[in-house]
């Protein structure tokens, strides 16, 4: 019988469904290296995409670190100028213009350990001896005539082409040494290298020339 009244006095209560418990959740702090999801309902799509934070949790939403480009330029180190400018050198490159030589030195450059006589010495030819003038203009030896006797020697000096010792001769043109009627073409080859009173000859030495 108390088991028939426990069960009715049951029955007569309104029926309680079972709720789930509820429970408590502490709140946990988070450390700085934690990285929150973030969620966005409805959000609209951005022009960029979002990026990783990368300074924790105090960096603002959608922050990147974007790498920045570095260049490196060599300059030489120069004197700086008013107002901090600084002003990199101007390197000029003027080539050097070679002057044509003249007939003067043209004769000289055929004459190697060239010796100057001053005053001019005087050297004997017991024999007919021929006289040469240099043509600058043809590089080329022209046979001007032969002398004998004395004659004044102004240089000696070394022949570079057939390496030959050689006396200068000054001549004054159809005047010196009884050669006063010279081959036309000659005076006028020496009047083109611009010579019309006097020449610088020689006379190639040989053993039978002496100095006086």
């Amino acid at each position: 019988m108390l088991l028939i009244v426990l069960m009715l006095a049951g029955c007569g209560q309104p029926m309680q469904i079972g709720t789930p418990t509820q429970v408590q959740v502490r709140p946990t702090r988070l450390s700085s290296n934690t990285t929150l999801p973030s969620t966005t309902a409805n959000s609209v799509p951005s022009a960029a995409p979002p990026a990783q934070a990368t300074a924790g949790l105090d960096a603002p939403p959608f922050a990147t670190a974007l790498p920045v480009p570095t260049v490196t330029v060599a300059v030489a180190a120069t004197p700086t100028g008013p107002m901090g400018a600084t002003s990199l050198p101007a390197v000029i490159v003027v080539p050097l213009t070679q002057m044509p030589a003249t007939n003067e030195q043209r004769w000289r450059a055929q004459q190697q350990d060239r010796k100057v006589n001053d005053p001019p010495r005087i050297y004997v030819a017991p024999s007919a001896e021929t006289l040469w003038w240099y043509d600058p203009l043809r590089n080329q030896s022209v046979p001007i005539g032969t002398l004998s006797g004395e004659f004044p020697v102004q240089a000696e000096f070394i022949l570079r082409g057939d390496q030959q010792a050689a006396l200068e001769v000054p001549y004054r043109i159809n005047n010196d040494f009884g050669l006063t009627a010279i081959s036309e073409a000659v005076r006028e080859r020496m009047q083109a290298a611009g010579y019309s009173q006097s020449v610088e000859a020689y006379v190639l030495r040989t053993a039978d020339i002496y100095p006086k």
